[in-house]
């Protein structure tokens, strides 16, 4: 099974960090939410209603509140430092900004799982301290 198989490995990523996956589970089963590289990072495994077959790994980082001045040209900034971004990039979800991967589960690896929250992680705390300034 897609999910168990999956599951399996990303808890096997979150304990080679050193940090015990059962503490960082969240609410629903494919969730985790933890600390790394001084950024917070959630790990969604998950189907979707419409495609109840198909499961998706995301890592989400919420990297700062959306400004209250000057946000087109904030937005502009972050549209350019997307275009930088390898395997993850900066999303707007309501009142946020987030670094995010999303992909299908299918044929997810350790080394896939392990990179993208080596990414996530990175450029959430990278860009957090680059964005605010601005």
């Amino acid at each position: 099974m897609e999910f168990e198989s999956t599951f399996v490995l990303i808890e096997a990523s979150i304990a080679e960090l050193g940090v015990d996956p059962m503490l960082c589970r969240g609410d629903k089963r494919g969730q985790w939410n933890l600390t790394y590289k001084g950024a917070t990072i959630w790990i969604d495994l998950f189907d979707s209603p419409a495609t109840s077959s198909k499961y998706y790994f995301q890592i989400m980082s919420p990297l700062l509140r959306v400004p209250d001045r000057n946000l087109q040209a904030f937005a502009l900034n972050v549209l350019e430092i997307n275009h930088t971004m390898f395997g993850s990039w900066i999303c707007k979800k309501n009142d946020w900004f987030y670094v995010m991967s999303l992909r299908e589960a299918a044929n997810l690896d350790k080394g896939e799982i392990d990179a993208t929250m080596d990414r996530v992680a990175f450029y959430s705390s990278d860009y957090n301290g680059k964005l605010t300034f601005k």
